[in-house]
């Protein structure tokens, strides 16, 4: 996989800023779910689940993206 968990990204088709969650290998651990998971995996075989970004230091949002829908931020 070609981004980390952390890592934050671009949605190319959106052009939201979003922060990776989980990948396929590694799950979002969640303490509170409204349906009871504690692991997260991206759903529909994406590669990825992102935040997206709606303030400084705020995400929300899930979205379940492709390795090849998101860009490598560069700060």
């Amino acid at each position: 996989m070609k981004f980390k968990i952390g890592q934050k990204v671009r949605e190319i088709a959106s052009g939201y800023e979003c922060i990776i969650v989980a990948t396929k290998e590694e799950p979002q651990k969640k303490t509170l779910d409204p349906y009871n998971r504690s692991e997260v995996y991206p759903e529909s075989g994406k590669d990825y689940l992102v935040l997206k970004k709606v303030a400084e230091n705020n995400y929300l949002g899930e979205m379940n993206v492709y390795e090849t829908q998101l860009e490598e931020i560069k700060n």
